[in-house]
């Protein structure tokens, strides 16, 4: 109040210098502190957005572990982390691969060739029992037919679903 009228402000406070310049540094500072204000919250959101989506990937690599066996849990989950799309596929893999082998061991394994270790593949192996090859091998070709030819375009090169029999 004693600042809003200049005729008071005048009678009733000293004019420093010291006076001007705090004021103008408070106000200078408001400004400052107001900008960085917002580029924070744009931060705070940007990094809040990336927290989601890291809590669903993390969220998704878990119920892949729950539904796969896993060889070597660390490169294959840096891999995934790099073919992100391939996540999904897997959790999608899982429910359609039950529909055929309701009760087969399912593991993931990351192949690597040795010529070129840059050329890394996925390899999800359905385990049969060898007793029933013939059915194994008629349930997977429905398996592609019905679900898996048309889900694997764009992932292909990175996710291959075969048989093995133990």
């Amino acid at each position: 109040m004693l600042l809003e009228n200049p005729e008071v402000r005048k009678n009733k406070l000293p004019n420093t210098e010291f006076l001007n310049v705090s004021i103008q540094l408070e106000k200078s500072s408001t400004n400052d502190w107001l900008i960085h204000e917002n580029r924070t919250e744009q931060q705070k959101t940007w990094l809040t957005q990336g927290h989601q989506e890291n809590h669903e990937l993390s969220y998704n690599f878990s119920k892949i572990v729950q539904f796969y066996t896993i060889d070597n849990v660390v490169d294959t989950l840096r891999f995934l982390r790099k073919h992100q799309s391939l996540v999904d596929i897997l959790l999608k893999a899982h429910q359609e691969v039950r529909k055929y082998f309701p009760s087969e061991k399912l593991r993931l394994k990351l192949s690597v060739d040795p010529e070129s270790p840059q050329w890394e593949k996925l390899l999800l192996s359905i385990y049969s029992s060898p007793e029933y090859v013939d059915e194994a091998l008629n349930k997977l070709d429905e398996f592609d037919q019905k679900w898996w030819i048309e889900a694997s375009l764009g992932v292909a090169v990175n996710l291959y679903i075969n048989l093995e029999f133990e």
